[in-house]
């Protein structure tokens, strides 16, 4: 097999667990866990905590990736992930449920900015727009398959037993481990042999990954970073109060939310193709304000949805919406970085990410106590309308 085919085919692959794991975690985790019985503000605390402390794991681990190999980050990754998805499938009191999340949340700090700098740079795409466009878009067709078998998986095993999706997820990680320690090559990449422990390191690339984001040529990359500061804290906070408009206004049941997650999915699995063409034909600009627009006018649609048919019209669209955002808004960032410093601007990427999110689960959860799931759902798509005058202004050119 080419080295071509089969790096992207791994890469598929890993985005297609991933994607799993996104539709049932990011769709029934909450539900699980005030199924047992937990408050959902100690739930919503406990998310934002634990992406707070994956933030102080970022730069270690991005040191890891950039200094000795991607590979290795990855493969800790995914074992990591196995070990704290069965932990969870284990357990019932909630500090060891904390601990295993918490633990799946580190987990995610050796892949994030690690699996994109590891295909874009074994493929040599690091300077070719179009082409990273064209791979990001098809690796988010696979990250949706996998939200598909995922919302599956969920209405099958859902019916049986709730817990036991945990296990699924952990056992996929385990099969992914292997497969990256036998088949994954690492080209166009030369390990730094740097005198320092790793926490050194993390802060040499940290110093580098900052200096370049606020050197004055790189306004779009800074733009871009903090549009999606803003939209993660509102795209967040949907999808917190989701499935609870879903169960607690509509009267789903859980299984059946995993079911519409995974048509949702199907209905969009296309998307990346059309964002690419978008990309292609509209540029970065319009793009952005075109996609942040139609997810604020789609979150509100869902917040004043009084059956589920218009919910699931509506959830429809703002996940097109979405998808089109993120595929745009990842290929002009990647083609912003620097390939000497692509995972450590990835880990950046990701710690605005939590940091973003961290804030908005926290807020979400005490605002469904205190004003309820549709007002929640409605300044959600209100922080959209920020992020749509974010694009309008800093992606101008002078």
């Amino acid at each position: 097999m080419r080295f071509s085919t089969k790096t992207k085919a791994l890469n598929y692959g890993m985005e297609f667990t991933h994607g799993v794991r996104r539709a049932l975690v990011g769709a029934l985790m909450l539900v699980y866990l005030i199924s047992l019985g937990f408050n959902v503000v100690a739930v919503t605390t406990l998310f934002a905590i634990s992406t707070l402390i994956m933030i102080f794991f970022e730069f270690p681990t991005g040191a890891i990736a950039d200094y000795d190999s991607r590979k290795k980050s990855l493969m800790i990754s995914f074992f990591l992930m196995f070990v704290s998805f069965l932990g969870i499938f284990l357990s019932n009191n909630f500090w060891a449920l904390s601990s295993f999340w918490i633990l799946s949340d580190i987990a995610r700090t050796f892949s994030t900015g690690a699996s994109s700098a590891w295909v874009i740079d074994a493929l040599g795409y690091g300077k070719k727009k179009s082409k990273i466009v064209s791979l990001i878009s098809r690796t988010y067709m696979f990250e949706k398959a996998g939200h598909i078998i995922g919302g599956l998986i969920g209405l099958v095993v859902i019916a049986i037993s709730f817990r036991f999706i945990w296990l699924v997820i952990s056992l996929s990680y385990l099969f992914l481990l292997f497969v990256a320690w036998r088949y994954m090559e690492e080209r166009n990449f030369k390990p730094e042999k740097v005198p320092h422990n790793y926490l050194k390191k993390s802060l040499i690339k940290a110093k580098e990954s900052f200096d370049y984001i606020i050197h004055k040529k790189n306004r779009q990359l800074r733009t871009l970073m903090f549009a999606d500061f803003i939209g993660t804290i509102s795209i967040s906070a949907f999808f917190i109060g989701m499935p609870l408009f879903f169960i607690q206004i509509l009267n789903l049941n859980p299984e059946h939310l995993s079911g519409i997650i995974a048509l949702v999915a199907g209905l969009t699995i296309v998307v990346p193709l059309i964002a690419e063409r978008i990309a292609n034909t509209k540029g970065t600009r319009n793009s952005m304000i075109l996609s942040a627009s139609a997810i604020t006018i789609s979150t509100l649609a869902f917040a004043l949805s009084e059956s589920l048919i218009f919910a699931i019209i509506f959830f429809t669209l703002l996940q097109i919406s979405l998808v089109i955002g993120q595929i745009i808004g990842e290929s002009a960032e990647h083609h912003e970085f620097d390939s000497k410093i692509r995972a450590s601007l990835g880990s950046i990427g990701s710690i605005i990410w939590a940091v973003a999110y961290a804030i908005s689960v926290f807020l979400t959860g005490l605002s469904i106590n205190f004003f309820g799931v549709v007002n929640t759902l409605l300044i959600s798509g209100g922080l959209s309308l920020l992020e749509v005058f974010i694009y309008s202004v800093g992606l101008r050119k002078n």
